[in-house]
């Protein structure tokens, strides 16, 4: 075994934090109060929850099978052919992810900053990065995903500066929304939490028992739950309820309408930071499809397999309609699939397995 080439656990929370923050954040605050309204940041911390039951799931099936990654031990489960079949589907949701992740943020960057720009020109250069880092080893990934997360000490610092003009006043009274709502709202929120379902794939390369594989992940969730609560208080306290049901990106706004000396628009600064967690969750799912293509193939290593997915990715974005009412229905149509993939499937796996007694013992194996 090579541990130079395992995860830390310290490295395997940063990954899951970096994986999980993603292009949701700016517009989770107006999503979210369309169903909770000012009691949205209630439904973060249930959506929070929520995660943590999922991520309890798909650890206890990485528990059973410890050398194994979700694109090997379903046929161990299942049997080989429907195995496989799973496992192509889960290539599918990871692949499409991807796309939605690229034309989500391009919609954001040409709302806000790059409004004449040709929307391949900036598929070039995310599809382009997200290639450059995705074909590495998963060594590589971490210290990259824990080098980039001093990043969100930014964003928060910048949240904080808006702190000058809030009224706490429009947070009360609490729990106005009703239960139902705030359910509805914590769908809309765990939908902009994922990416913890990269342990399905990252369990077995964690140098780490499984207990504390556990608590890193409930750490680095607990820290993105705590995070997007954060910004919505921010955004509630900011905005009333008739302003931010007609604002998008409350996060966005808010820092417009601060100025400095130094820096005269903080939402550019906001945004030019925020692409950097962009980024690694585009790489999340890169990753997720080319390493589970090059499993089934078995080839030797995900480096090319990477480089045509990233192609295959750039092909259909540049195709694809960049409207919001395109992006919206996506994002809607995406949202209730997921829930096939992070809760029917890993649940109905883990069920099989411990009806059928499939299990094996053995300790995490190098990548």
């Amino acid at each position: 075994m090579k541990n130079e080439k395992m995860l830390s656990i310290s490295q395997f929370t940063f990954v899951i934090i970096q994986a999980q923050i993603g292009v949701g954040l700016l517009s989770l605050p107006y999503v979210v109060h369309k169903h909770a309204e000012h009691d949205g940041w209630i439904s973060t911390l249930v959506a929070g929850g929520g995660v943590f039951l999922l991520l309890l799931i798909m650890w206890l099936l990485g528990s059973r099978f410890p050398k194994d990654t979700i694109y090997e031990y379903t046929t161990k489960i299942v049997g080989k052919y429907i195995g496989i079949v799973i496992s192509y589907l889960y290539i599918l949701f990871f692949f499409i992810v991807a796309i939605y992740v690229v034309i989500i943020t391009i919609s954001v960057l040409k709302k806000w900053i790059l409004t004449f720009t040709p929307p391949y020109v900036l598929i070039i250069f995310i599809v382009g990065t997200g290639i450059y880092l995705a074909k590495e080893n998963m060594k590589v990934i971490a210290r990259f995903f824990t080098f980039v997360c001093v990043l969100i000490l930014f964003l928060i610092f910048f949240e904080f500066c808006s702190y000058n003009n809030v009224n706490y006043r429009y947070l009360f009274p609490v729990g106005q929304a009703g239960v139902k709502n705030i359910i509805l709202g914590a769908h809309d929120a765990l939908i902009s939490m994922m990416g913890f379902e990269f342990i399905l794939v990252l369990f077995p390369y964690v140098n780490g028992k499984p207990n504390k594989i556990l608590k890193a992940g409930t750490i680095a969730i607990s820290f993105v739950s705590l995070l997007y609560t954060f910004f919505l208080i921010t955004s509630y306290m900011s905005f009333s309820k008739a302003e931010i049901a007609i604002v998008p990106e409350p996060i966005l706004y808010l820092l417009k309408s601060l100025s400095y000396e130094v820096i005269e628009r903080l939402d550019l600064v906001f945004l030019s930071i925020w692409v950097v967690p962009i980024l690694t969750s585009f790489v999340t799912y890169l990753y997720l499809t080319s390493f589970g293509i090059s499993k089934l193939l078995k080839f030797k290593n995900h480096g090319k397999t990477t480089i045509y997915t990233g192609i295959a990715i750039a092909i259909i974005c540049t195709f694809l309609p960049n409207s919001e009412e395109f992006v919206m229905k996506f994002g809607t149509i995406l949202s209730f699939t997921s829930y096939f993939f992070i809760f029917a499937l890993p649940l109905i796996l883990l069920i099989v397995s411990l009806i059928r007694k499939k299990k094996e013992l053995g300790n995490s194996y190098e990548i």
